[in-house]
């Protein structure tokens, strides 16, 4: 089972306009148990998420070459991101587009700039439950492996039997 310190909330925001990482930067310097990381090329996205392995992504939704819904399409096709929970962090307050993301993979949606104590609880909301899941991952994988040591020993113990 991997150790706690992997276990770790790690925020990946995705969004071109730096006053808005410096701005969410800062809402998070207070929070030792958060790790904070941004990428604003929305091309460098997925490889960024790959490398830093978040439990949560901020997605902006406008970006200069890029869809947000995309991305949040692209993560849902990756086998590392996934289950990756999505939070899209955009200007556009409309039913449509919350829908809309909803429908392609988001988990959640939040107009720019929320509240901080709002962005940290939905934060940690998320992150907890993608961690949870990590760590039943790791369980089950660990009960396999010890499945298959014990039918190893009962197979070893009945050759001994018969002889």
């Amino acid at each position: 089972m991997e150790q706690s310190a992997d276990y770790k909330v790690r925020v990946l925001l995705v969004d071109d306009q730096l006053i808005i990482v410096e701005a969410v930067r800062r809402m998070l310097a207070g929070h030792a148990d958060i790790d904070y990381h941004h990428v604003t090329d929305p091309r460098a996205a997925m490889a960024t998420a790959q490398a830093v392995r978040p439990t949560v992504i901020l997605q902006d939704l406008v970006m200069p070459g890029a869809d947000g819904f995309d991305l949040i399409q692209d993560y849902r096709r990756d086998p590392v991101l996934r289950d990756v929970p999505v939070i899209v962090l955009t200007t556009k307050d409309e039913p449509k587009l919350k829908a809309h993301g909803f429908a392609v993979g988001a988990n959640d949606y939040l107009v720019k700039l929320p509240d901080q104590l709002e962005l940290v609880a939905r934060i940690r909301h998320h992150s907890g439950g993608y961690i949870k899941g990590l760590k039943c991952e790791a369980c089950q994988g660990a009960l396999k492996a010890c499945q298959d040591e014990l039918a190893q020993v009962k197979a070893e113990l009945a050759a001994l039997r018969r002889v």
